[in-house]
């Protein structure tokens, strides 16, 4: 009832595992495809040595690559960061069996892009932020900072690492027709991956990754080219009919009721975007605001043709081959219709590209977050910064090395790749709640923004038990918040009821009351319509987040104000962020409009 929950609940696994066990005929590849494969693992080393180069002697050019980042370096390892195996299997196995609508996961980022430009980017820069935990602490103390370290750690490791070493392993064993086994290609990329990251910090991970984002694009747009051309050119056929040719759907829509997508663009995505060290990161490291503001909006625009390479290819081999039976293998039997041998060196390529920068920017932002908010927080007060940058590249190879263990026990157990978007939507609510709340409230409190973040703790073992109990015909939540996205737009109300029932320094009690009685309320609201509770998180936007925008006039520490609007460097007129987002709004609303 609820398969349009996740992308992933379509299993990686299973997609994978096809792949690998696809005859030879129909993936075998040459020795030039081999040399191309293992050229770009070459080149890819070389590129991480040269810029990570001298970026060991000082936190600063360990952890913020001296601040020298260029916007299109920004852009394109935003891009390359946030697309990994999945993307190229999952969703495109999904987006062959829905359509359109699987398109809403790369287009419907343009609103949180837009948080991040326009709020989040101005604040963090100017305030010289290095890690989002450090960002909490001006605004809420020490014991805000310490929880959300604790957490974003936590879910690099146990979460996403598993997650990408497993798909990367099982994906370079399908590539090679079995002659590397998924282990060695776990160790293999954790090997090769770890050299750059961990010699050279953040220089070294953005512009490998902006080299490898270029290559993704490359790769799938050229199979999207070529299905294309197998196809005859024919857009009609390639959209479908129905529901398939459209971006939005109903409320009864069992696969992508519009609902979903309001959850999905106000609380995932700007948790995602904005709050993410995993992201942010590239932003911090820029020269300055402008190329920090142009990198945002260079990955927007990017943004766009995401689609063509993770989507479309799914819908083509549709037109090809109406019948597939497991709609997970798309990627890998269009790749064998329309890629001729000698070039699929290239798109596996790609592939392992993205992978690779996938793991490279956890690797970085986990040592940076252990490094800063953990061990100098605590022990490392008074260290050197080059026993701090020591810390960050052991700590970086921990977690590689814990990443590359864990990956045997993820295989063994197929739920992680259910449930990953399960375990991160409900989390990702209260976090994205607590930023906006320091961003723009100048009454938000530590006790409030605590109760959020151990909310957002609670709902990691909250989501494993539930859907634990779920296999076993168990049931612990109404049927309406069974729903994970229905949950995490209760969770979001809920977590702005408790920063403003929370505001009142001087009478605590009172303010708990209010809060548990809010959340009671909001929990009936979501257990008896998912539209409304959807109408009442976008009325709440407007509210605490609208408002403060439109009234925040005067500078205030810590607060974002009126002022970051303009990033205060002097450009041509044609060089203006304000110039260009507006022709990206104008795009993304066009596309939206013609696909509604």
């Amino acid at each position: 009832m609820y398969a349009w929950h996740t992308l992933v609940s379509f299993s990686v696994v299973g997609a994978l595992a096809d792949q690998a066990e696809l005859p030879a005929t129909r993936s075998s590849y040459t020795l030039l495809d081999f040399s191309v494969f293992l050229g770009y693992f070459l080149v890819v080393v070389v590129i991480g040595f040269l810029a990570g180069r001298g970026q060991q002697t000082s936190v600063g050019g360990y952890f913020r690559g001296g601040n020298r980042l260029p916007w299109f370096v920004i852009g394109s390892s935003i891009i390359a960061a946030g697309i990994s195996s999945e993307q190229f299997v999952s969703e495109m196995g999904y987006a062959y069996q829905v359509g359109m609508p699987v398109v809403n996961w790369e287009w419907l980022v343009f609103p949180a892009l837009s948080i991040l430009l326009w709020i989040f980017v101005p604040l963090y820069v100017r305030n010289r932020i290095t890690t989002m935990p450090e960002y909490l602490e001006r605004r809420f103390g020490p014991a805000v900072r310490k929880i959300y370290a604790y957490l974003t750690v936590a879910s690099y490791v146990l979460v996403n690492f598993a997650l990408v070493f497993y798909t990367g392993g099982v994906a370079l064993e399908a590539m090679t027709e079995g002659f590397i086994h998924r282990l060695v290609a776990v160790w293999i990329l954790a090997l090769v991956t770890g050299l750059y990251t961990v010699y050279g910090g953040l220089r070294a991970v953005a512009w490998t990754s902006s080299f490898q984002c270029f290559l993704l694009l490359g790769g799938g747009l050229y199979v999207f080219f070529a299905g294309m051309a197998a196809i005859g050119w024919d857009f009609e056929a390639m959209f479908g009919s129905g529901q398939r040719a459209h971006l939005f759907t109903p409320a009864h829509d069992a696969e992508v009721p519009w609902m979903a997508l309001l959850f999905l663009a106000l609380s995932t995505n700007v948790w995602y975007y904005a709050t993410n060290q995993y992201i942010n990161q590239r932003c911090l490291a820029a020269r300055n605001e402008w190329h920090a503001k142009m990198g945002v909006l260079f990955a927007g625009g990017l943004q766009v043709l995401i689609p063509l390479a993770t989507c479309f290819p799914g819908m083509i081999y549709r037109v090809l081959n109406p019948h597939l039976e497991d709609f997970n293998t798309a990627y890998p039997m269009v790749v064998a219709a329309v890629v001729p041998v000698g070039l699929r060196g290239l798109v596996s390529a790609a592939i392992v590209g993205a992978i690779m920068s996938t793991i490279s920017g956890l690797v970085n932002s986990t040592s940076t977050i252990v490094t800063l908010d953990i061990v100098r927080h605590s022990v490392g007060v008074n260290w050197s910064e080059q026993r701090l940058v020591r810390v960050g590249r052991w700590s970086g190879a921990m977690a590689l090395l814990i990443g590359a263990l864990l990956a045997p026990l993820v295989m063994r157990w197929e739920s992680i790749f259910r449930y990953a978007q399960d375990i991160w939507a409900p989390m990702a609510a209260p976090i994205v709640v607590v930023f906006f709340c320091g961003a723009l409230w100048s009454s938000a409190t530590e006790r409030g923004a605590c109760a959020c973040m151990w909310l957002a703790m609670l709902t990691v073992p909250l989501t494993l038990v539930r859907k634990i109990l779920a296999e076993n015909g168990i049931s612990i939540l109404p049927a309406n918040l069974e729903n994970p996205m229905v949950l995490s737009g209760t969770i979001y109300l809920i977590s702005w009821a408790i920063m403003a029932t929370l505001r009142n320094r001087r009478r605590p009690a009172a303010g708990w009351f209010m809060a548990l009685a809010a959340s009671a309320l909001l929990v009936l609201v979501g257990t008896w319509s998912s539209v409304v509770t959807a109408a009442l998180v976008a009325a709440a936007m407007g509210v605490f987040v609208g408002c403060p925008l439109v009234r925040r006039s005067l500078p205030s520490a810590g607060l974002w104000d009126q002022s970051m609007l303009v990033s205060g460097v002097k450009v041509r007129w044609f060089s203006r962020v304000g110039i260009w987002w507006f022709l990206l709004a104008v795009l993304f609303g066009g596309l939206y409009v013609y696909f509604w």
